[in-house]
């Protein structure tokens, strides 16, 4: 009797194991049947944002530098050695600050020799002023020996015609006396007209000695000037924005060696995707943030070229520059292109393209479940999105990456 209840216990012990299994896999499938019960989040996990209505302000945006409007670029006149360099980029230069000296021994030699050249030329020039005057003053005294030699023949007429109707002078006598001052009066003419001509050939000379002189002078004055560029200035006020050479360097002529920019006029240069571009247009208002402020200013000129994508707009400044404004600064500019008046919008969901259907999870009133909706997006700022349909203002949506869950219609929050 003993033995028959014991089997009996074990099997009924058997049997509500088997059950329990029964019901406990049971409600396995069910809870993985049922969407609100199988998915849970942690609230800490996701990001959240509610639905406003109002004005949207369109902005494209892009990254690049402020330029300067007036730049000197530096280079070499002559097959120079870069000897010494002063300045580097980033420095605070005047118009007379020193930025490189270059060394070339050949332009040293041509200061000289034009040096001497020019010497000789006024030496010369001298030489000559001094012959001519030497010459002219053997003229003048000749002409004067003429002029006496006339004098005391107009004297010898003069008293030989009283003379001659006394008898005491022959007639052939007088005759001979009236030969010769004509003579003389003719001579006298004659080395007057050569005095005359001597004094325009003398100074005609003196002019080709004196351009001679002009030319040396230039020539030295072009030498001497490419000598002191061996002494390379900024010539501006503003910054050394780069230098192209290093110490002990050959250079050529023409090769750049540094450029400079001023830093009171200043244009921004930033790079729009080319997507953006079609919305972008001229003397539209434009906000540059340096980092240590926001200068205003507006599109003046877009590039027609497409460089890696992108477009380059010049940007006009109009507003105070901010204090660390500077040229090659890195900026972030900012392009108002529109605004959508009393429109409902949200903060920007991940992997979300405007003009675009999608869907996001809705949280509920109580905070604890959000369920999957169809939104229909507009247009798109840097960091909202227009809701054209789907969702009411002051909802709340999870804006987090929630692709691993698409296949499901209801989440259940955890907090």
């Amino acid at each position: 009797m003993d033995v028959v209840l014991e089997k009996k216990k074990a099997f009924q012990a058997k049997h509500v194991i088997l059950i329990a299994c029964l019901t406990a896999l049971a409600l396995i499938v069910w809870l993985f049947m049922q969407p609100t019960a199988a998915v849970r989040v942690d609230a800490a996990d996701i990001w959240v944002g509610q639905v406003h209505q109002g004005d949207m302000e369109q902005t494209v945006s892009g990254f690049g530098s402020l330029k300067s409007k007036t730049t000197r670029l530096l280079t070499s006149y002559s097959n120079a050695t870069v000897d010494e360099i002063l300045l580097r980029p980033g420095a605070i230069v005047t118009p007379d600050s020193i930025i490189l000296r270059l060394f070339d021994p050949e332009i040293d030699q041509a200061v000289k020799d034009a040096e001497r050249t020019l010497t000789q030329s006024k030496n010369q020039f001298l030489q000559l002023e001094i012959n001519q005057k030497r010459e002219l003053l053997s003229q003048e005294s000749a002409l004067e020996v003429l002029r006496s030699s006339l004098e005391s023949a107009e004297l010898e007429v003069n008293a030989q015609s009283q003379l001659i109707e006394q008898g005491i002078v022959s007639n052939i006598d007088y005759q001979r006396s009236l030969l010769l001052q004509r003579q003389l009066t003719r001579r006298l003419e004659i080395e007057q007209k050569r005095v005359t001509q001597l004094a325009g050939l003398h100074e005609a000379n003196l002019a080709i000695a004196q351009s001679n002189i002009k030319a040396q002078e230039e020539a030295l004055a072009l030498v001497t000037q490419t000598q002191q560029r061996l002494v390379v200035k900024a010539g501006i006020a503003g910054v050394m924005q780069s230098l192209s050479v290093e110490l002990g360097q050959s250079v050529a002529p023409g090769q750049q060696l540094a450029q400079v920019g001023s830093m009171s006029q200043l244009y921004a240069l930033i790079n729009i995707p080319q997507s953006n571009m079609q919305s972008v247009n001229l003397n539209q208002n434009v906000e540059i943030d340096t980092r240590s402020g926001v200068i205003e200013g507006h599109v003046s000129r877009i590039e027609p070229l497409v460089t890696n994508g992108s477009v380059q707009v010049e940007v006009t400044l109009d507003g105070a520059l901010t204090d660390n404004a500077r040229p090659e600064l890195n900026i972030a500019g900012k392009i108002f292109i529109g605004t959508l008046r009393d429109v409902l919008y949200v903060q920007k969901p991940i992997n979300t393209k405007p003009d675009s259907e999608g869907v996001l999870f809705r949280i509920s009133d109580t905070g604890k479940e959000a369920f999957a909706t169809q939104l229909q997006y507009g247009a798109e700022t840097k960091n909202t999105i227009q809701i054209v349909s789907g969702a009411s203002v002051n909802q709340r949506f999870i804006l987090s990456d929630m692709s691993r869950w698409k296949e499901h219609a209801a989440l259940s929050i955890t907090q």
